[in-house]
């Protein structure tokens, strides 16, 4: 996939109009400062982070690397919020539809992140992504366990 963030949400925020974002480049732009040259993107996506109201305030970018997963968001008066989760403190997810959006919730061993405002017809691709991302990254951790305890 492509390293540039912006794009590959545009890309999302074209494939699927229905999520709510805004400041989508300013959102990006923190998450883009931030990967390492010898990171993939696999997948990026975005919406609204912990909050039941539809705010520009809370719109956060959400990529998933061969490293780690990354969250974004561009807060006013040049300041940020970026988080950076290693495969090993992921637990599970959780998808909800609801009436007119869907949201994602995607639980840690520290905490839980809600995103909101997802278009529902964007939960299926985002499922299919975090699962595999999920299995593949369980998978390395077990085997490196089993490589080290030889």
């Amino acid at each position: 996939m492509n390293r540039d963030v912006y794009e590959n949400c545009r890309k999302f925020l074209k494939k699927y109009p229905g999520t709510i974002a805004w400041r989508v480049k300013k959102h990006a732009s923190v998450i883009q400062r931030h990967i390492n040259d010898d990171e993939v993107v696999l997948y990026t996506f975005i919406g609204q982070k912990d909050t039941m109201l539809i705010q520009p305030f809370f719109t956060t970018v959400i990529v998933f690397t061969n490293k780690r997963m990354l969250l974004g968001r561009k807060k006013y008066l040049g300041r940020s919020f970026y988080t950076s989760i290693t495969p090993d403190m992921l637990n599970d997810f959780e998808i909800r539809t609801g009436l007119f959006f869907g949201s994602i919730e995607i639980d840690t061993v520290k905490e839980h992140f809600i995103i909101n405002g997802l278009s529902k017809k964007s939960l299926g691709e985002i499922e299919d992504a975090i699962s595999k991302y999920l299995i593949n990254e369980k998978i390395k951790i077990l085997k490196n366990r089993k490589e080290t305890n030889e």
